[in-house]
């Protein structure tokens, strides 16, 4: 790794069973070469695998594909930090809506949890919805003491 360094990859990957462990592989051999550390990329890498499935299962979109993007940065004097875009074109959804039906399901029932889990593992996490589609974009980052 050189002292100041930028990576960026981006990826195309259709909606099929399991696809979502191909991109939570990706950015964890990034993360890795960035050298964040093994709980972060755990971390890092479940919020990805919730927001590929949600893609795959909710977007309803005509072209199948879910589209990702991954920049990792760290130097000598930062901490790595990996910015991640997640988008499908599908028909988009109410956040505050998704939110309060899980409220409502209670914490016995098994499934809807995803973005849950996506805003428990990740620093920031920014949702982008409409009718054309959604983007998730999520940050991870290794804090340095």
């Amino acid at each position: 790794m050189t002292d100041t360094a930028e990576r960026q990859m981006e990826l195309i990957l259709p909606m099929v069973a399991d696809i979502e462990i191909a991109a939570a592989r990706a950015a964890g051999n990034l993360a890795r070469e960035l050298g964040m550390s093994g709980d972060k990329i755990d971390e890092m890498t479940h919020a990805i695998v919730e927001a590929c499935i949600n893609a795959r299962e909710h977007s309803c979109c005509a072209d199948k594909r879910i589209y990702l993007r991954f920049v990792g940065t760290a130097d000598g004097d930062c901490s790595p930090r990996i910015d991640i875009w997640i988008t499908d074109h599908g028909r988009g959804f109410d956040v505050q809506q998704a939110r309060s039906r899980r409220q409502q399901l209670g914490p016995a029932h098994k499934r809807g949890w995803g973005l849950q889990i996506i805003e428990a593992h990740m620093d920031e996490v920014e949702i982008t919805t409409s009718p054309e589609g959604t983007t998730i974009h999520m940050v991870k980052c290794e804090k340095k003491s």
